[in-house]
């Protein structure tokens, strides 16, 4: 079992998420089901709703590989924003 840790930078919005994204998917695509991916949000300090779009697209990208997903030290605003989205319990560990 292989695990892999991908850090979201300081500054997540509308202009840098797709770039950020890719990232996170060519993180992804090098593992295999069973294995593990770690998002860390804790250096995320400026951010808008595009986060929780980027943190759930990996999340279902993870999920149809089969791969573990946690997200860790995610900011309380993007918590309360998933809550208002109905989907905290996919991003809030």
């Amino acid at each position: 079992m292989m695990a892999q840790r991908f850090d979201l930078p300081a500054v997540v919005d509308h202009e840098n998420v797709q770039a950020i994204l890719e990232q996170g998917l060519s993180v992804l695509g090098k593992l295999s089901a069973g294995d593990r991916l770690s998002v860390d949000c804790s250096n995320l300090t400026h951010f808008d709703s595009s986060a929780l779009s980027l943190v759930m697209g990996l999340v279902r990208e993870a999920q149809g590989k089969s791969v573990s997903i946690t997200v860790e030290k995610l900011p309380k605003k993007l918590a309360s924003l998933a809550q208002v989205y109905g989907v905290a319990e996919l991003v809030v560990a």
